[in-house]
């Protein structure tokens, strides 16, 4: 009795340092977060006036509802692009064609290359008249365009900077699933007659499930919160078109200095991330159990 005591003591003593942190800056701005998304007032305010749900319903009211859609239509874009990339190229990368493994390094680049760097190299890409996308239309006797001034292109360049900027960690996870496929079962697969196709769809793909789950997962959030590239390339605008949940924090809280409303869309953007997160973990569940 005496020994197993011991050894629950030191198993607890190495678990501490990460719980006491996780709740020290996790737990305790989340609560903080809640408790100031009653309250209204500037950040400098030092007596904050309780305001319950208004902070709510205006934030909702004064562009928060239109932010959580565009962060929506973003996310579902983001994750169609970078996923389904990520998997082509991983499977192109698995393959063991010749000259594909030197490709491996340029997916990588754009994870190592700080943010603010790419997208300035980006913004200059879709500057009018002298940037490379409107020369490159200029070249084929297409018409120029002003992509960051109008609002469906702007979001489509936003989107498009944005899979580029972080589909490369989604090569490296699908390859790192494929390379965990066990190669005698792919060989008993093609003894049987099983082509590439066959192989990827009744042996791979479902022996990649719950890698797929974590990808969706960590690609879904990454979208819900990407601020850099269009805090560089559009700030929010024109018109509001590329101003995500995330900007609206930044834009409502440092901006125009309403922490209610901005604490409001923080809630708000934690619910909407962690409802997200219980469904996809939800619904492979239920995929599990259908097969």
């Amino acid at each position: 009795m005496r020994q197993r005591y011991r050894v629950w003591t030191l198993a607890y003593a190495f678990v501490a340092p990460t719980v006491v942190l996780t709740v020290l800056f996790s737990l305790v701005p989340l609560a903080m977060l809640l408790w100031r998304s009653l309250y209204s007032g500037g950040v400098f305010d030092t007596s904050p006036t309780f305001a319950g749900l208004d902070n709510y319903r205006s934030m909702l009211q004064e562009g928060g509802g239109h932010a959580l859609g565009v962060t929506g239509v973003y996310t579902a874009g983001f994750v169609l692009l970078t996923m389904g990339a990520g998997l082509a190229l991983g499977l192109l990368l698995n393959s063991g064609a010749p000259g594909v493994a030197r490709l491996r390094a340029p997916f990588v680049i754009p994870l190592v290359v700080p943010v603010v760097a790419t997208a300035l190299i980006w913004a200059n890409m879709f500057a009018p008249q002298f940037g490379l996308v409107n020369r490159l239309l200029t070249a084929v006797h297409l018409p120029q365009a002003d992509f960051l001034s109008a609002p469906g292109p702007a979001l489509v360049a936003v989107l498009t900077f944005g899979a580029w900027q972080f589909f490369g960690q989604n090569v490296i996870l699908y390859l790192a699933a494929l390379k965990s496929v066990p190669g005698d079962v792919l060989d008993a697969a093609s003894v049987d007659g099983a082509g590439a196709w066959r192989r990827f769809v009744h042996v791979q793909w479902p022996m990649m499930r719950r890698h797929t789950l974590l990808i969706w997962v960590v690609t879904t959030l990454t979208g819900l919160q990407t601020f850099t590239q269009i805090y560089v390339l559009t700030q929010g605008g024109p018109d509001g078109a590329t101003q995500t949940a995330l900007y609206y924090v930044y834009d409502e809280g440092f901006v125009q200095f309403d922490t209610g409303r901005a604490n409001a869309m923080g809630v708000a953007l934690f619910l909407l991330s962690l409802l997200v997160t219980i469904a996809q973990i939800w619904l492979l569940g239920r995929v599990d159990r259908a097969r």
